[in-house]
C-alpha cells in the first residue's frame, strides 16, 4: 500500500510552484507515495499549465488562504486531518513556517522543510522557524550553498540534507532535433522581473555588444513586479536599445523559446538552484550565469557553460561573445548531458522518497 505525502508551497507560479507540481506528478507515477499537493493561494489563479499537468497525472490538490496566517494554518490542519499523511514536505519561504506549524499540531510522523533560496529572514520569521526545529525531521537545501546558509543561520547540522531541484526533462527532447548552429544567434533570459534577477546588467551588456558592432537580439521572458519591469523598459529606452532588447512578458512556451535561441543568460544576484538554468542546459543552450551560489554548483566554467561577475556588464558581454563563437556548441552539448544526468525530476523524486522512507523507519520525531 502506498504511503501518503503532502507537498505544500506557493501557488504563485514561481520556480517553487514548478518544482512541487512536477514532484507530485513524479510521486504519482512512481506509485510508492500517494501525493496530495496543497498551494498557498495567490492573487492570480494557478497557471493553466500546472492545472493541465495535475489533471493529466491524476494528482489531488487544494488551495489554502494566503492570509491571515491563522487561517492558512487552520485550513492546512483540516486538510492534513482528512488526508492523514505519512509525511509532510513544505517548500519555500514563508510556506515552510506555516506548513510545519500545521503539521506539528496534527502530529504528522515525518515533517520536512525544503529551503529553496538564499533567503533573508526577518527576526520574527527566524524566531518562529527555530521554535519548530523540535518537530522538524529534516531540513533540505536544494544546493550545497543553500544548505550551508541554513546551517549558518543556526540550524542543527545533523538535520540538514542536500537534494538538488530537478525538472521534467521530457519537455526538452526537441533539443536533440534542433542543432545549436541552426538556432538564432540570440539571447534569452527567463526569470521574473525582480531586483534579485538583475535584468539591468543584461540590458547594459546588450548595449556594450551593440557598441562593439556585435548587436544581437536579447529577449526577456517572465512576469513578476510591474515596477521592476517598468525600470527595465526605461533603461532600454535610455540606452536606445528598442531595436535589440525585447520584453516578451509571461510565457508558457519556455521550452520552445529555449530551442530557438543559442544563448541563455541568468544575470542574477543570488539563487538557490535555479530551474531556469536546468531547463536551458537541457534544451541545449549555451548558458551564461553569474558566479553566485546555485549557478556555481551547476556550471563548470568553460566546460558546461560560463560564469561571470555579478553586476558586471562588461564581463557578461564578453561571455555572451564566447557563447556564440567557435567551441560553444560543444560546451552547450556538455551542459545538456550534465542536466540530463543530474537534474531529472524522476531522479530527484527517488531521493526524496528514499529519505522519507529512512525517516519513517526511524519513527520520525514530529
Amino acid at each position: 500500500m502506498a504511503k501518503k505525502v503532502i507537498l505544500f508551497g506557493t501557488g504563485g507560479g514561481s520556480g517553487v510552484t514548478t518544482v512541487i507540481v512536477e514532484l507530485a506528478c513524479a510521486h504519482q507515477q512512481s506509485g510508492d507515495y500517494e501525493p496530495f499537493l496543497i498551494f498557498r493561494k495567490k492573487k492570480k489563479p494557478l497557471g493553466a499549465q500546472f492545472l493541465k499537468a495535475l489533471d493529466q497525472a491524476g494528482v489531488k490538490w487544494a488551495e489554502v488562504p494566503a492570509s491571515p496566517k491563522w487561517s492558512t494554518v487552520s485550513a492546512l490542519r483540516r486538510l492534513i486531518r482528512d488526508f492523514n499523511p505519512d509525511a509532510f514536505v513544505a517548500h519555500g519561504t514563508s510556506e515552510h513556517i506555516w506548513g510545519r506549524m500545521a503539521a506539528a499540531k496534527e502530529r504528522v510522523p515525518v515533517i520536512a522543510w525544503v529551503e529553496q533560496n538564499m533567503e533573508r529572514y526577518k527576526f520574527y520569521e527566524t524566531w518562529l522557524s527555530k521554535r519548530l526545529v523540535y518537530a522538524t525531521d529534516v531540513i533540505i537545501g536544494v544546493g550545497r550553498g543553500v544548505a550551508d546558509n541554513v546551517e549558518g543561520l543556526g540550524y542543527p547540522a545533523d538535520k540538514i540534507h542536500v537534494i538538488h531541484n530537478g525538472t521534467d526533462l521530457s519537455h526538452f527532447r526537441q533539443a536533440e532535433l534542433t542543432p545549436f548552429k541552426t538556432r538564432e544567434t540570440a539571447v534569452l533570459m527567463s526569470g521574473r522581473f525582480a531586483s534579485q534577477k538583475d535584468h539591468a546588467t543584461l540590458i547594459r551588456a546588450a548595449g556594450l555588444l551593440k557598441a562593439r558592432g556585435m548587436a544581437m537580439p536579447v529577449r526577456l521572458a517572465g512576469g513578476g513586479s510591474a515596477r521592476h519591469r517598468k525600470k527595465a523598459e526605461q533603461l532600454i529606452e535610455e540606452l536606445s536599445l528598442q531595436d535589440v532588447v525585447e520584453i516578451l512578458g509571461q510565457r508558457s512556451d519556455i521550452p520552445v523559446l529555449l530551442n530557438q535561441h543559442r544563448v541563455f543568460v541568468l544575470s542574477t544576484r543570488f539563487e538557490g538552484l535555479p530551474l531556469s538554468i536546468t531547463e536551458a542546459m537541457a534544451a541545449g543552450c549555451a548558458v551564461v550565469a553569474t558566479d553566485v551560489v546555485g549557478p556555481q554548483e551547476m556550471i563548470t566554467p568553460g566546460e558546461t557553460g560560463w560564469l561571470t561577475r555579478p553586476g558586471d556588464a562588461e564581463s557578461l558581454a564578453d561571455a555572451i561573445v564566447e557563447a556564440v563563437q567557435g567551441g560553444a556548441a560543444e560546451v552547450a552539448e556538455a551542459g545538456r548531458q550534465a542536466a540530463l544526468d543530474r537534474f531529472s525530476i524522476e531522479g530527484i523524486m527517488k531521493q526524496y522518497e528514499a529519505l522519507l522512507d529512512r525517516l519513517g523507519a526511524k519513527g520520525g520525531i514530529g
